[in-house]
């Protein structure tokens, strides 16, 4: 049993090893920059991104809305398709409009946790859940917009919330199990902001419940959450959303093109 176990544990470094040997294999063939150590953890936490999305979180340039985008995204483009040939990315089609999504490789993992371990504490996504597909590109439009205005110094995305909870070191609370939004942002000022985007109608007393679940921590002199944006994806949800929460503290409740339009200083216009 002693032999087997020696074993067991060899074959473990073995493998760790051929896996720390491809990734600077990998490696030595062209440099990884740290935007696109950034690109790896924002397709990890987020499972997803099209070639628009990244254009516009790490490689947009541009000073005004209304300047020309790049032809073709080629700059964009080139730097996705070395990654991906170098093993670090991959692709998948989506059927219902002429796009390919990008995703992050057990290959691209490993590099991102030997250079930023705090960024690769959630498991590599294989293949993208289509079910979910219009709610989680909008999330990531929504994370983009907020990001873009240099104004938040974390995002803490869904998967790392259900996978870990949340709780600060300023407050006495801790958020329910149940309760888990679409992502929390903390701002430079310190603020735990809670975001949540509503892409289908659902029962007003759905939203109500949701109300009174953050309204348990935001209340007194240490709250855990500071404020919660709201998105309504149509006009029907949006309105149903200002039904629900007008007037409550705390909460700003916004359409999704809206929402964009105000928070984009560079890049996609307004969508309508």
């Amino acid at each position: 049993m002693d032999q087997e176990l020696v074993k067991y544990k060899n074959d473990l470094k073995i493998s760790k090893k051929s896996k720390d040997d491809m990734v600077n294999k990998k490696a030595k063939s062209f440099r990884l920059t740290d935007r696109d150590f950034e690109i790896f953890a924002f397709l990890l936490e987020q499972k997803f991104a099209s070639l628009e999305q990244i254009y516009f979180r790490f490689f947009d340039a541009r000073v005004k809305v209304t300047d020309p985008m790049p032809a073709g995204l080629h700059v964009t483009r080139q730097r996705l398709q070395i990654l991906k040939r170098n093993g670090f990315i991959k692709s998948e089609k989506v059927y219902s409009e002429a796009r390919s999504l990008y995703l992050l490789t057990g290959l691209g993992v490993t590099a991102l946790r030997a250079k930023k371990p705090h960024l690769a504490d959630l498991k590599v996504i294989n293949q993208i859940d289509f079910r979910n597909y219009d709610h989680d590109t909008k999330v990531n439009d929504c994370r983009i917009a907020i990001e873009r205005t240099g104004k938040i110094i974390r995002w803490l995305p869904e998967r790392k919330l259900r996978a870990q909870g949340f709780e600060s070191d300023f407050s006495w609370d801790e958020l329910p199990s149940e309760l888990v939004p679409d992502g929390i942002f903390i701002t430079s000022k310190g603020e735990r902001v809670a975001f949540e985007i509503e892409t289908t109608p659902r029962k007003k007393s759905r939203y109500e419940e949701k109300l009174l679940g953050f309204r348990s921590v935001m209340l007194g002199s240490k709250p855990l959450i500071h404020r919660v944006i709201w998105v309504g994806y149509t006009d029907r949800v949006y309105g149903d959303l200002k039904d629900v929460a007008s007037g409550t503290d705390g909460f700003m409740v916004e359409s999704y093109s809206h929402f964009l339009s105000k928070l984009w200083p560079r890049g996609m216009p307004e969508k309508v």
